[in-house]
């Protein structure tokens, strides 16, 4: 899309994402870029979704005058030919759009984007690691070969960014992809909006899927693919029904992928009923597909899991947080830095389904528990992952780099 020339006299600045679809790349990129439109003249490229996601439009209406270019030749599965057409337009974009500073998100486009960026002369080329690829999501072999491109492309990088402590500990020490002088820590920061109807919210949700006062609704939100780890997910619902708890308790599982089928087949395997419409006796699982209105989906959950084997900075643990609802999750990535175990929610190994039932029963049974961990939950979130905080920080080390970048010059 073409951009008019304001006289400013701005930084350009190229924002690329993999795909612009429901998820923590898009609904943390899109604000960002909204505020920062005042500094900086912006275009957001992105790639071609999955058939299984779906684009957040959502987040146009509330933050209108963003620019974006769809490259439909940028997909997630590799085809030598079609990445080479993708790499091309990628590299045509930043050179028509003469990019001062490239900013890439997510694995893929954060190659190509890097690379097209070198070749194109940008002064400042940044990467953000919103999660990575260095194990769980393909073979051994297939992970190192992916960390040592990274380690390749990293020479080209002017600074990383990761969003947590630990996982720039990840990055540094145990996969050695950048020196810690060349990456920066922004956590995710989110604009939630002031809510005063969440009781309307509450009862539009458990309406809709015919809950009853007294169940306890319990919820994953995200594609469900391996490395989310559904099938870990099945076993702990297994446990909860095979000897149930206190309260009558209900599942959802949100979101879509590739593997939703064999989470399907899984729990027939196990004889356990779900369906996709509403809570019953006999059923008390639903696979929603995906939801756009969260605000109403986690106000109508009471507990939030996530039983991920790796993770960047998982956005459903943030957001039901910021809703006051606590969360049990596997201990992997930046998991640890986006709550805090024990006071907004718990933390279990990623192999121990026991400790990971026995956790979520006790939020299940204790009604005053949840109340008190969401109440501390809201509180954390609200301190550590600000909006205005990320805009801050970013614009200013957009502008450092600029600044070394013309110095060096000179």
């Amino acid at each position: 899309m073409p951009l008019k020339n304001n006289g400013l006299n701005k930084p350009r600045l190229l924002i690329i994402l993999n795909r612009f679809v429901i998820g923590g790349q898009a609904v943390d990129t899109l604000p960002l870029a909204y505020f920062l439109q005042k500094d900086f003249e912006i275009l957001i490229i992105y790639g071609q979704k999955e058939k299984d996601e779906v684009e957040p439009l959502f987040l146009l209406n509330k933050y209108p005058g963003l620019h974006l270019k769809k490259i439909s030749y940028l997909k997630r599965s590799i085809n030598p030919l079609i990445d080479v057409f993708a790499f091309l337009s990628v590299l045509y974009t930043i050179i028509k759009f003469k990019a001062d500073i490239v900013h890439t998100h997510g694995a893929k486009s954060g190659f190509i984007g890097r690379l097209s960026a070198w070749l194109a002369g940008v002064p400042v080329i940044i990467h953000t690691f919103h999660g990575h690829f260095f194990h769980s999501y393909f073979s051994t072999t297939i992970s190192r070969f992916i960390a040592r491109v990274e380690r390749l492309i990293g020479k080209i990088t002017t600074c990383a960014v990761a969003l947590s402590d630990a996982q720039k500990k990840e990055l540094v020490e145990k996969y050695k992809i950048l020196p810690a002088a060349k990456i920066n820590i922004i956590p995710l920061g989110f604009a939630f909006d002031e809510l005063n109807d969440s009781v309307t919210l509450r009862d539009s949700f458990r309406n809709r899927y015919g809950l009853q006062p007294n169940d306890v609704a319990v919820g994953i939100v995200g594609r469900i693919v391996a490395v989310k780890n559904h099938s870990f997910f099945n076993k702990v619902v297994q446990d909860l029904i095979t000897a149930p708890p206190a309260h009558p308790t209900a599942f959802f599982i949100i979101g879509d992928g590739d593997l939703k089928v064999q989470v399907q087949k899984d729990l027939q395997l196990k004889k356990i009923s779900f369906n996709t419409s509403s809570i019953t006796n006999e059923n008390r699982i639903v696979f929603t597909s995906w939801l756009t209105e969260m605000y109403e989906v986690m106000n109508g959950l009471d507990i939030i899991v996530l039983t991920s084997l790796n993770e960047g900075t998982p956005l459903s643990i943030i957001e039901a947080q910021y809703f006051k609802r606590p969360v049990v999750s596997t201990n992997v990535g930046g998991v640890i830095d986006t709550m805090v175990d024990g006071k907004t929610g718990f933390l279990s190994e990623s192999n121990d389904e026991t400790t990971f039932a026995k956790k979520l029963r006790l939020l299940i049974e204790n009604g005053a528990l949840r109340w008190q961990m969401g109440n501390e939950g809201y509180k954390f979130v609200s301190a550590k992952f600000s909006k205005q905080k990320e805009v801050e920080i970013t614009k200013k080390l957009y502008q450092i780099l600029l600044r070394e970048k013309r110095k060096s010059q000179q």
